[in-house]
């Protein structure tokens, strides 16, 4: 009985195609996210030189 709605379940499966319109908007998410992580990684180099130049004018000044 159960192996019957275990094959039937895979028979289902196997005619919706569905899935299929899932695992393509997985592949587009993936594409993405790779192409943010990317362009964060260039951001990030930017943002970290600019508050280091931030810091050295910050140390530059005196305090009375």
């Amino acid at each position: 009985m159960m192996l019957n709605k275990l094959n039937q379940f895979i028979n289902t499966f196997n005619r919706d195609e569905s899935g299929q319109d899932l695992l393509e908007y997985a592949l587009v998410l993936l594409a993405v996210l790779v192409a943010v992580i990317a362009g964060s990684t260039n951001l990030s180099d930017i943002i970290t030189t600019e508050l280091g130049k931030i810091n050295t004018s910050i140390g530059l000044l005196s305090l009375p």
